[in-house]
């Protein structure tokens, strides 16, 4: 998949011509649709790997894994691997929403080891995701390999992602991969200097309330 994403995202940029009426949204769509027609071309002739168009989107399966691919929106590399969105369609969210429900029992509420006793035959978590962005000047492109997450109600789209192509620049850091460390708001509070405090008496606490055996104590 490596291998064909950054070859189309060659080609396509060598040939973009905004004379002809070329834009970002054209050179996104025919990515995209170049990508799946050569994939299912590619690994239809490979042992093990299968490779179909579901409405128009490339579905690769492979050793239980359901794979699937997506362009970042924009024409530019840079752009933050967290702004995909799984709820354009239903066939974006499936895969995020069955991974997100992993802790449910895949065939019999009784069975007592639940999905994982089917973990050699259907793997937790196995939709995975490729999504890329390129520049549509040159080409570069950066593509990432994650496991989708469904955040409708919040949080990240992923559960986990890495780069496996490409160099994402400036994104990895703050807002890009998830689990990137963030910039401190302050110093920790271990590392806080301890306050200096003035003790004083209580009033009304004298000697004979602070003695031993006061107020009947033995």
């Amino acid at each position: 998949m490596i291998k064909i994403i950054t070859e189309v995202y060659a080609k396509n940029a060598a040939r973009h011509d905004p004379v002809l009426g070329d834009d970002a949204t054209t050179f996104g769509i025919t990515t995209s649709r170049n990508i799946a027609n050569l994939a299912v071309q590619r690994f239809n002739h490979t042992p093990g790997v299968s490779a179909r168009l579901v409405d128009t989107a490339l579905e690769v399966l492979c050793g239980g894994f359901v794979l699937r691919q997506y362009k970042l929106p924009g024409a530019a590399r840079d752009v933050s691997v967290n702004a995909i969105s799984w709820d354009d369609s239903d066939a974006k969210l499936d895969g995020a929403v069955a991974n997100s429900a992993t802790d449910q029992l895949s065939l019999d509420a009784d069975l007592a080891e639940g999905a994982g006793a089917f973990g050699g035959v259907v793997p937790a978590m196995r939709h995975l995701r490729l999504a890329h962005a390129a520049d549509l000047d040159t080409g570069d492109c950066v593509i990432y390999l994650g496991i989708p997450r469904d955040n409708r109600i919040g949080g990240l789209p992923w559960f986990d992602v890495v780069v496996v192509f490409g160099d994402p620049g400036e994104v990895v850091q703050g807002t890009g991969l998830p689990g990137a460390p963030a910039e401190p708001a302050g110093p920790r509070y271990d590392q806080l200097p301890l306050p200096e405090l003035e003790l004083v008496r209580r009033p009304g606490a004298g000697r004979e309330a602070s003695s031993p055996g006061a107020a009947g104590e033995p």
